[in-house]
């Protein structure tokens, strides 16, 4: 976009130059071309003021100056070949929340017939986009073609990218260790909710959807009451990824009554008789999940617990007399919440005045004001970009802390600095979970 020029004044030029090679050229075509619902385009095109107005993200830049070049070039490309590599992960992504969406929050099934008006099952016109960019990228880069199908599809995002799409594309983007679905759980990975960012079709992201009761009672207290029941909650939760009806019901003494029924009717559920090995359910003494059994004995159910600590059963309980949390919460709580819990703990015992999900999660961590945020994205750059973007609740506090488990960076030891490199941000100490001890422990000693 030129000096002064607003993005509506932009995408119009655009839409008009782009016309000279593609006559007839509407919105709602250009959006597809582009790979974006109609919907979410209509926001790129408001006033910078108006409500609802949402900036262009990088990839679409991209991909509309190829499209700009590609049809001022001699020999323009057909409309339906003009799609980039640019959309291809974010529309991926995108197709992958929004099944999550109909499947976990309107209990719709995921079918491969095109849907019809008024029906919610079945694939809708960005949904057969982004299967095409698949099954394109595939066949460019000599690979069988995984986007024919969404089922092999979606399964096929449960894997890292490059055990299925180890494309040019993907590479560039530090993605090969990525996967966007949760295998354990069958729901999308954080990665998946960043990269989709403006090519879900949704108002809210998928998190937001999931805790929507429980956000909507908080808000009905005032502010204190409000974030402590947060904070206490998100915390009991935390701590008992599996949990008896009598443990439940002690915490329901402590806490508001209609929250209380939310974590007992929606938050947790029955554990399935199949969790049994041997007539009991093990229970994990790292993190008080339940075990499964793996190819060389017991493993842990919470995946950040079961690669950071060795298998070990602390005790067994019977599945009729336990309760698991539900697959949302095991992803948006849970697995992210065993490396919080652990350096809020370890901070507590030095003595520092320490909270835990302040003010309704702005951080995960705050010590006056230090704010710490952590986070486990397989992906260096796709974290980077995001905090690039914006550093969130950080915003608040004057010495920032970006924190990522070790087990990370065991797996990726070239992690911060290819982190450093994509947010390039100056005002954010990046360290791992164990170096972030031992900056506390200096501090300690120092005070």
């Amino acid at each position: 976009m030129g000096d002064g020029q607003s993005q509506k004044a932009w995408l119009s030029a655009t839409k008009k130059q782009l016309s000279v090679a593609y006559p007839g050229l509407t919105w709602d075509a250009l959006a597809s071309m582009l790979g974006v619902d109609t919907e979410s385009f209509k926001a790129y095109r408001l006033p910078t003021t108006a409500t609802g107005f949402s900036a262009l993200p990088q990839c679409l830049k991209d991909a509309i100056a190829s499209l700009l070049e590609s049809s001022s070039s001699p020999a323009s490309k057909p409309v339906e070949q003009a799609e980039t590599s640019a959309l291809l992960i974010p529309a991926l992504a995108g197709m992958v929340v929004r099944k999550a969406r109909a499947s976990l929050i309107d209990g719709a099934m995921v079918a491969g017939i095109s849907r019809l008006p008024g029906i919610p099952i079945g694939l809708n016109q960005e949904d057969r986009n982004a299967m095409a960019l698949v099954s394109k990228a595939c066949l460019s880069n000599g690979l069988p073609d995984h986007g024919a199908e969404i089922h092999e599809l979606l399964w096929r995002c449960t894997l890292p990218f490059d055990h299925w799409l180890d494309i040019p594309e993907v590479r560039a983007a530090g993605l090969g260790r990525t996967n966007l679905i949760h295998g354990e759980d069958g729901i999308p990975t954080v990665e998946a909710e960043e990269l989709a960012q403006k090519f879900t079709g949704l108002s809210a992201g998928l998190e937001e959807q999931l805790f929507l009761k429980f956000l909507e009672l908080l808000r009905k207290q005032p502010t204190s009451i409000a974030n402590e029941y947060y904070t206490r909650t998100r915390e009991f939760v935390v701590r008992h990824p599996v949990c008896s009806s009598e443990e439940l019901r002690k915490f329901g003494n402590e806490i508001h009554l209609q929250i209380w029924m939310l974590l007992n009717q929606e938050f947790y559920e029955p554990v399935p008789s199949a969790w049994e090995i041997d007539g009991t359910v093990p229970i994990c003494a790292h993190c008080g999940n339940a075990m499964k059994k793996g190819k060389a004995g017991l493993v842990c159910r919470t995946t950040a617990c079961a690669i950071s600590n060795p298998a070990t059963q602390g005790s067994t309980a019977n599945a009729s007399d336990i309760l698991r949390a539900n697959r949302g919460i095991r992803q948006y709580w849970i697995e992210p919440g065993l490396d919080e819990v652990r350096l809020f703990d370890t901070l507590k015992a030095m003595s520092f005045t320490v909270e835990l999900y302040p003010d309704r999660d702005r951080v995960d961590i705050a010590i006056g004001e230090i704010g710490i945020d952590l986070k486990s994205y397989t992906s260096p750059e796709t974290l980077g970009r995001k905090f690039k973007a914006s550093i969130g609740g950080l915003a608040h506090y004057e010495t920032k802390l970006l924190v990522i488990p070790d087990w990370i960076l065991k797996a990726t030891p070239s992690y911060i600095d290819r982190l450093k490199l994509a947010m390039d941000r100056k005002n954010i100490l990046c360290l791992t979970v164990g170096q972030a001890i031992e900056y506390f422990k200096k501090r300690h000693a120092d005070a």
